[in-house]
């Protein structure tokens, strides 16, 4: 290895704790987060290199390969040119998921478009209008994105190691919501918030039509938000706190106060800092 490119890895961190696992870890890869294959061309934008493991590197390449499907989707509900190999991919790893897409009863497909304000045009059925349900695959490795890119931009923000046992809330949408509503009813509802905006740049060349994010912070810095946007479909919140335990006694206080349960965020899991135990359902 040259030592221009031996001073580079030490500068990114490798060899030092991987950020994904809360420095449990010895970092001995660089991760792209977001994923390359969620950007045209695989052209990400600059400075999205993190210090990893093996395990948090390589133990996510299904679920990159999952949101990178879904960033590459159209609001017609097509892939881009650029992402119509993910389909062999897709199917190769995920059998059964692209048919599930697009299998819909009668009346299932008629309930989806009335509910997005779509309406067959002459000679058209509602089966064959660009409107697709996602099976649990896509919910579960949205999450593991957000778990995982969370952590990324904390450190890229703080320059801290996001801790193992740190609490991480998620909710994400699709352009079905703003298909229904005119807006993304999640994003107005936060609008208020302060939140800074970065640059996401390549070359000169903004990318932020491809992935866009804001980040707040809240003033005893033991609260912080992440608002992410990939493309035309897709996008999720992370409300999260680097404290352990602090995010869970204030979700508590809030169920005790209102006699409730039901929450529109749930938890990621902390054990395992970007892996979800498979078959766990994180959102409903």
């Amino acid at each position: 290895m040259g030592e221009a490119k031996r001073r580079k890895r030490k500068l990114i961190g490798v060899g030092g704790p991987c950020i994904f696992c809360g420095g449990q870890r010895v970092a001995t890869t660089l991760e792209h987060c977001p994923p390359k294959a969620l950007f045209r061309e695989k052209k990400c934008p600059e400075g999205y290199v993190f210090p990893a493991c093996e395990d948090c590197n390589g133990g996510t390449s299904n679920d990159d390969l999952m949101v990178a499907f879904l960033a590459h989707l159209t609001e017609a509900g097509n892939t881009r040119n650029s992402g119509a190999g993910l389909i062999y991919q897709v199917k190769r790893q995920f059998p059964g998921f692209i048919e599930g897409m697009l299998q819909r009863s009668t009346a299932e497909a008629r309930r989806l478009g009335r509910r997005v304000g779509l309406r067959p045009g002459p000679g058209e059925t509602y089966q064959e209008l660009p409107v697709v349900k996602l099976p649990n695959e896509a919910h579960q490795c949205v999450s593991v994105l957000a778990a995982k890119l969370t952590k990324a931009i904390y450190f890229k923000q703080t320059r801290a190691i996001f801790p193992s046992d740190g609490g991480i809330m998620f909710q994400w949408f699709t352009n079905a919501q703003k298909m229904e509503h005119g807006r993304i009813v999640l994003l107005e509802a936060i609008s208020l918030f302060a939140a800074m905006s970065v640059p996401k740049r390549r070359g000169g060349k903004d990318l932020s039509d491809q992935f866009d994010y804001k980040y707040s912070i809240g003033e005893s810095g033991e609260l912080h938000m992440l608002q992410v946007v990939f493309g035309e479909v897709f996008g999720f919140v992370t409300i999260f706190s680097q404290i352990p335990g602090r995010l869970e006694s204030i979700v508590e206080g809030i169920d005790t106060a209102y006699s409730t349960s039901r929450r529109p965020f749930r938890f990621l899991s902390s054990n395992r800092p970007a892996l979800l135990q498979r078959g766990e359902r994180v959102y409903a």
